[in-house]
């Protein structure tokens, strides 16, 4: 088993997925395991673009509770997509650390949220790419195994790979 097989089998433990699939329990249920809320705010693609994310999603991180910002014109499947590579970071512990500064966020977006304490605002450019991939190959994991009849002691396995 790789490591980031570990990782992603430790966060899919941590949380269980809701059987049927539904993305507000879900986010609910991450929430109540992180002890913070979370929150979804739509944007335009370009607000997302000023900060680097090319149009996706964003991860930020106040004191007390997480907001998911996503590009505003995104299809409900692709949405969905963005919101759990977001989650798949929070689940995997990719957070930056108190030391390490952070960017502003541009005036437009910042604009856009409640003006409380942001601890990161991150993006796909400040993850670096191991961590994106985990976050990436996450959320790729969660929607497959969302849609699948549920079995008994089935966990997400890396595609590809056997039992």
């Amino acid at each position: 088993m790789t490591s980031m097989e570990a990782r992603i089998g430790d966060a899919t433990r941590a949380v269980p997925l809701p059987f049927p699939w539904n993305m507000n329990a879900y986010l609910a249920a991450v929430a109540a395991h992180r002890g913070r809320s979370i929150s979804l705010r739509q944007v335009p693609s370009e607000m997302l673009a000023e900060r680097g994310c090319r149009g996706k999603g964003l991860w930020i991180a106040r004191n007390h509770d997480d907001i998911i910002v996503y590009d505003a014109d995104a299809t409900e499947r692709n949405a969905d997509h963005i919101i759990l590579h977001e989650i798949g970071h929070m689940l995997l512990g990719h957070g930056r650390s108190e030391d390490e500064p952070t960017a502003p966020l541009p005036t437009t977006l910042a604009a856009l949220l409640p003006s409380l304490s942001i601890q990161h605002a991150l993006g796909r450019g400040e993850f670096g790419a191991e961590r994106e991939q985990e976050a990436e190959v996450f959320a790729d994991m969660t929607m497959v195994y969302a849609t699948l009849p549920r079995k008994k002691g089935r966990g997400m396995r890396i595609f590809g790979r056997g039992r």
